[in-house]
Formats: C-alpha cells, structure tokens, sequence
C-alpha cells in the first residue's frame, strides 16, 4: 500500500494553490482529483487585492494576467442600465478577472513545474483517520500523514468525517451563467427587485462573465454544469436593459443552477484532517469571494506546514485560529448582501440606492474585505 506525506484531495483552486505551496517549501504531498484531467468550467472569476498578492507570492500572477482583464471601475446600474454609481479601480485597488479555466490552467503548470505529484481519476470513497487510510472508489487506497480536503462545497471528507449536518437548505435562489460578448471594460452590477446580475470582461477578446441570481420558488438542483436554454434565459431575466440581453444572446451555453446553503463548521480541522476553500466555508456568492478566500487558506496552511514541520496537531490549531474569525466574517457578509441586493421593500431599496450613490459605503465595504493580507497575517504566527 502507498504512503504519502500530505494528501490533498481536490484540483481546484484551493488544492492547486496548497500543492504549489508546499512544493515551493519542499514539502511532499500529493494531489488526488477525481477527474480523468485538470478541467474546470468555463466561468468567470473575480480575484481582488487580497487574493492577487498571493498570487504574485508565487510567482504566476505575470502568467495569469497575459489571459486575464484587469476592469476599469465597478458601476453600479438600476436593471434599466442607467448608473447609479461608479467606483474606479484607483479607489478600491487592482482586480483582475478571469476564467476559471485560466487560473487553474496557470496553477497547475506552477505545480508541476515544482515536481508536484497528481494522481488523476480517484474519487474519494471513505477516509479511515483511525488508520490515516484514504480508499478510493476505483480500488486503490493510500495512508496519508494527513489529509487536507480541498473538494469543494459537495466535499466528501466533510460529509463523511465531520458529523456535520449534510442535508443543504435551498436558499430561496436560482442562478444563470454563461459567458458571452462585450466591449465593455468595466464591471457591471445590476439591481432589480428580485435579482442582481454581475458581468465583467475575462479577456481582451471581449468575452464577458455574467452570473444573475434571482429569487425562485423552482428547487432546481444544485449542480453549475446543468445547461439551460435562452428562451429559459429571457424569461426569467427580461427587464434587464439592451446590453445585457446582448451578451446573453452571444452566449453559446448557458446554465441553471439551485443555491443551497450549508450551516458553518464550528470546527475546520478533526482527527488527522484539516478543511480548506469551500469545503471549509461553503457560502452563497454575493461578495466573490470564494477563490479568494481559497488562496487565503491555502497559503496560511500550507506556511504553517513549512514553519512548524510535522506538528499537524499545532499546525491545525493556528490555522484554525488564524481563519476561522475571517472566513465566518465573509460568510456573514455575504447573507448581509444577498439581503441588500434583493430587497423588494420600495423604502429599502430607494435608501440602498441612495446610500450608494451619495455616500462611500460601498467602497468601503470593499476596502474592508480586500484590506486582509494573508502574508503579514502569517508574519504574525
């Protein structure tokens, strides 16, 4: 039976960026991921400050951006199109979007330039933590020194070794995505009364990211690869202005899903395993903060690897107490906005839309997530 040091499971963001991590500190682990390849759809993703100095940590943020747009400002619209306020990228400091194809594209190139190992086609089947034992659904198992589950928001470890409650609760939301055509360079978000719709340039060949979410009796099911139709599309989203029905007709594909919530772990670490990403902190997003907050967990864990050596019990123990306030914070924030962003009050919202265009508000809740830097948090352990 194989031995392994650290057992990532899961090739997305979060487990890419712990591999390149811990490769960069000479520490063995390997990555276990279910697909027969690295492959991610095709969707958009907002990496803001706090994420992108990571990024340059290790070296790949010069790569990613020669596939990436960095937006000139975020404004603010009513569904009509007309502005109801502008933030530059100078008041709120560099984003950069881009497809989530391109970013795990670019991390795993850095991984295996590190001499990183993945091990493709394993499906986790059950973790034996009595016996550090990994068993994979094709056969094979594995013992790990430790196990870190980067598997996503329907994460296996979490349902089977944290005793959490797995039944997810439908959010009372329904989502469309796709990705269509623009010359805009900004990033726009929409408010009507029962849904808001973000869209953002991921290139310079003017391909644009859009994600509309609006409140809906249907349970659609949970799932980002459910393909819908365009007539579906319209129907559900025809009061939006002229621009953004543009870029939902250039869209080749487009997709349906239901959001679900999932209550927060109290505990982000059990036994010989330690959560990061969306396994750790499943959220709605209303902030796009999710990758980012991958980067961030990943970077804090995979230093503490390297600065306390094997202690996995001391190393848990930090990592828990250096993001378990934050990532509760994010989540918090998030329902707060789901709240902001769908009032259907008429009260409520003229104030929403009168604090926005005639106060800072906006940009400092901005400037209060993306203020948070994991290097000098780590400086501080």
């Amino acid at each position: 039976m194989n031995k392994k040091n650290i057992a990532i499971i899961g090739a997305g963001i979060s487990g890419l960026m712990l591999g390149c991590i811990l490769r960069e500190k000479k520490i063995e682990c390997t990555l276990f991921e279910r697909s027969k390849t690295i492959s991610e759809y095709g969707a958009g993703i907002t990496i803001s400050p706090n994420g992108l100095l990571l990024l340059e940590q290790i070296g790949i943020l010069d790569e990613l951006n020669k596939s990436s747009c960095n937006p000139l400002s975020v404004c603010f619209k009513y569904s009509s199109g007309a502005l109801i306020k502008k933030i530059t990228s100078n008041e709120f400091g560099n984003i950069l979007t881009t497809n989530r194809r391109e970013i795990i594209r670019v991390l795993f190139n850095q991984y295996q330039n590190l001499g990183g190992e993945i091990i493709f086609n394993h499906q986790l089947e059950f973790y034996d933590e009595k016996v550090n034992k990994l068993t994979f659904e094709n056969g094979s198992s594995y013992i790990a020194n430790h196990v870190v589950g980067c598997d996503g928001i329907k994460s296996i470890i979490r349902s089977k070794n944290f005793n959490s409650r797995e039944t997810p609760d439908y959010s009372g939301y329904s989502a469309w995505r796709g990705i269509g055509l623009s010359d805009s360079k900004h990033i726009n978000l929409y408010f009507n009364s029962n849904s808001h719709i973000v869209c953002y340039p991921v290139n310079n060949k003017l391909e644009t990211s859009f994600i509309a979410v609006f409140k809906d009796k249907n349970k659609n099911q949970e799932t980002w690869r459910r393909e819908g139709t365009h007539d579906e599309l319209r129907n559900d989203l025809s009061e939006y202005d002229s621009f953004l029905q543009s870029i939902f007709k250039s869209s080749s594909k487009v997709f349906k899903w239901g959001m679900y919530v999932r209550p927060p772990l109290k505990t982000i670490f059990k036994d010989n395993i330690t959560l990061l990403g969306d396994a750790a902190h499943p959220m709605l997003p209303f902030l796009g903060q999710g990758g980012n907050l991958a980067l961030e967990d990943a970077y804090i864990f995979g230093s503490l690897c390297h600065k306390f050596q094997s202690n996995f019990e001391l190393i848990q123990q930090k990592y828990q107490q250096a993001r378990l306030q934050r990532t509760n914070k994010i989540q918090r924030m998030s329902k707060q906005q789901a709240m902001v962003y769908h009032a259907t009050n008429p009260l409520i919202t003229r104030t929403r839309n009168f604090l926005l265009r005639n106060t800072n508000i906006a940009k400092i809740r901005l400037q209060d997530i993306y203020a948070y830097n994991a290097i000098e948090e780590m400086n501080k352990i």
